[in-house]
């Protein structure tokens, strides 16, 4: 890997509120398989960073913080944001 590309991953590896779009700014390194995404609808937006695989940087909801039960604060945002992805794939399961 080339510096420069480790450095823009790196740049990427944050999780932010945006409360204009009531939505989470969250890069991953694990994340869920597109289709959990589609169904939750929570946005893919890797391409525009350069990654590899688009599901890298996330938009996600904060209604899918809610509906999994998950409190949206900044003070604990990116644990509980990688928590949120582990859960989502037993959501799906469960809620079919």
């Amino acid at each position: 890997m080339s510096k420069k590309i480790g450095q823009t991953i790196h740049a990427l590896e944050h999780t932010k509120l945006i409360k204009s779009i009531d939505a989470v700014f969250h890069y991953t390194c694990n994340p869920p398989s597109k289709d959990v995404l589609s169904q939750l609808e929570i946005k893919t937006i890797g391409d525009d960073f350069g990654c590899r695989d688009a599901r890298e940087v996330l938009l996600i909801p904060i209604t899918v913080y809610e509906k999994l039960g998950y409190v949206v604060r900044d003070s604990d945002l990116p644990i509980v944001s990688e928590q949120l992805l582990r859960s989502l794939h037993n959501y799906i399961v469960k809620k079919s």
